[in-house]
């Protein structure tokens, strides 16, 4: 049995926002899924992804470098799910992100 820890704050996130943060994860893939150890090739839109803490901080990576491209709007919006993120990384070493198609 595995010792799970979790972060007891979730977060939703209702598209068009999801589609900006498929966008970002999908840039790390393929990833070792955190859940069983195997290869996936894509982030997955209609289950979970079981995504661990080193690939995150690529995704982290990723936004920060882009967010001098993007509008205010969304500056705003991937700042807030960037410090939501560095905050449940400090509680948990994999976060999972259920598809919402």
């Amino acid at each position: 049995m595995k010792d799970w820890h979790y972060y007891r704050d979730p977060l939703r996130v209702y598209s068009p926002d999801f589609d900006i943060l498929v966008s970002y994860f999908n840039q790390v893939y393929p990833i070792i899924d955190a859940s069983d150890n195997t290869e996936r090739d894509r982030f997955d839109v209609c289950f979970d992804n079981w995504i661990k803490k080193d690939y995150w901080i690529k995704i982290i990576h990723n936004i920060e470098v882009d967010l001098i491209n993007l509008s205010k709007e969304e500056q705003e919006f991937l700042n807030t799910f960037i410090a939501w993120i560095k905050e449940a990384l400090q509680h948990t070493s994999v976060i999972v992100v259920e598809g919402n198609l």
